[in-house]
Parts: C-alpha cells; structure tokens; sequence
C-alpha cells in the first residue's frame, strides 16, 4: 500500500512539470499536443491507483475484522424428527479481556431468526441455539469491548459461504421419498408391477455426528388399510449425497378375494438406522366387478 501511494505523488510531480513544460512551449501546438496526451495518461492512471488504494484499504478493513477471532467453529447437530437443529458456536478472540462478551446472531434476510449470548469458559466463548429447518440462514458474531463498542464479523452467511450445510439448513435436514409405476398388470390372485421406479433423499445433515443410513426398504401392499403382502427391493446411491434410487420390474404382490369398491393401496417404507420410517404412496386401486381399476388423481 505505502508503494501505491509513493506511486501517487510521483505521478503528481510528473503531472505539474508536464504543465509548466506545455506552458514555456505555447509555440509549439505538436508539443503541447504531446503534453496534454501524457498529462491525459497520468491522471487515467493516478484514478486507477485511487481505486486500487480504496479497494486495498477496504481488504485491510475487512483483515482486521475478521482478525478479531483467533478461531472459531459452528457445527450443527439435527433433531431426531428432521424439523431442525442444534447449532453451536465456540470461538476464541486474539487478546481476550476480561470483561468482554460475546453474541451468536443469527438472521434470516435484515431479520434476526435467533440469537443468544456466549459463555467465556476459560479459553473460548461459547453459544448454541436451536434453529427451525429453513434455507438462507446468515450466521454473525457480536464482540461487545469494555468500553461498548461492537464489533461484527460475519462467520457464514450465503454471500460470504463457509459452510454450505448450515445456510441451507432446511435442504439439508429434507427427507423425502417417491415411488411411480409405470405398468401393472392383475391376475389369478397377483398384483404385478411392471416397471416403476423410487427415488430418494435421505438427511444430509446428522444427529450426533452420524447421518443416518438406509437399513431397509419395502412395498407394502394394504387391503381396506390391513397389510396383506410385501416385497423388499434394493436401493442404491443417487447422484446427490444421501440420495438413493432404483427402479422396480415384474414385482409381484398376493391380493386377496375383493369386494367390490375395497381398496388396494401399495406403500413404500424406507427404514432409516435411527428408527424413523420413510413413506410414500405408490397406487391404489379399487375393484370393480372383479377387476382391479387404478385410482386416478
């Protein structure tokens, strides 16, 4: 920075002699053409050196604030039932004084979502909330000095990204599930499904520390909303992480003697290795006259 603004006052000093040069050669138009060129040239580049001053300057502003934290570390721990999360902060200032406190800010957009007031705990603050599943979170720390004056710093927000998993929170704590059949056939007692194919999404962010796993995944056929038959498939992985997907061929189901307007209904359940069940509806059908009729919308 101090070489920029050496650079500057030369400039300067070559700007004023150019002009004195032009004046003492007034009778001479090729010269003084030259001259206001060059005097043109410089002052194009002293405005370039102004703005990469101001934009050095502004960097330095934003080292010193950030410079305000040693370290610091969020992390996230999701509720059993998906809805939301745990978030913690710890962070250690560079010249801790006591007296000194630290806040947890976290903002939706210009509104704050949740806040809370750290603990010094001997060697770092220390915060945690709990936040509803939802996406553009912008994470802040508020640094109160003795004398009152604040300090913020931004730790992670979706213009300035750490990480990606606490500002979508919402999209990483989704779970969902979908099952379409594309053809099915009935006959001597069987439902019998062509082709289909599932696809789903398991959470991407984890409950004490470990995402959970897909331990085992069925269609369930019910007859009036009793269990009569199921068959287990296999997923595997998707092109997401926790993503899975598999398609279904010439899977059989034993239907029972039908009544007419009783009703199948064909589920897929996804048991996850915390116990939570995943489910989606894959068809229903009705009887009508002895024949099975797809339910439609």
């Amino acid at each position: 920075m101090k070489k920029n603004i050496f650079s500057i006052m030369l400039l300067i000093v070559m700007i004023a002699a150019l002009m004195v040069s032009a004046t003492g050669c007034g009778k001479n138009e090729e010269a003084a053409d030259e001259a206001a060129l060059r005097i043109a040239e410089l002052e194009q580049q002293n405005a370039d050196l102004q703005k990469q001053i101001e934009a050095l300057t502004a960097e330095l502003n934003g080292m010193k604030q950030r410079a305000a934290l040693q370290n610091w570390n969020l992390t996230a721990d999701a509720w059993n039932d998906g809805n939301g999360a745990t978030v913690t902060f710890t962070a250690t200032p560079i010249n801790y004084v006591e007296g000194q406190r630290a806040a947890l800010s976290i903002r939706m957009g210009d509104l704050e979502a949740e806040s809370t007031n750290c603990v010094w705990d001997g060697s770092s603050f220390v915060g945690s909330v709990e936040l509803s599943a939802a996406d553009g979170y912008s994470y802040y720390c508020i640094l109160t000095n003795l004398d009152g004056s604040q300090e913020e710093i931004v730790l992670n927000s979706p213009e300035n990204t750490t990480n990606e998993t606490l500002v979508y929170l919402g999209s990483n704590l989704t779970t969902y599930a979908n099952m379409v059949v594309e053809d099915w056939s009935s006959a001597n007692g069987k439902l019998v499904i062509g082709s289909g194919y599932i696809q789903a999404q398991m959470p991407r962010l984890s409950a004490g520390g470990t995402a959970p796993s897909v331990t085992r995944t069925e269609l369930v056929l019910h007859l009036n909303g009793e269990e009569v038959d199921r068959q287990e498939v296999v997923l595997t992985a998707g092109e997401g992480k926790n993503s899975y997907e598999t398609t279904v061929s010439n899977l059989s189901f034993s239907v029972p003697a039908m009544e007419d307007e009783h009703q199948l209904d064909l589920w897929l359940e996804i048991t996850l290795s915390n116990g939570n069940i995943v489910s989606a509806s894959g068809g229903s059908w009705y009887s009508n006259s002895g024949e099975l009729q797809l339910v439609v919308g």
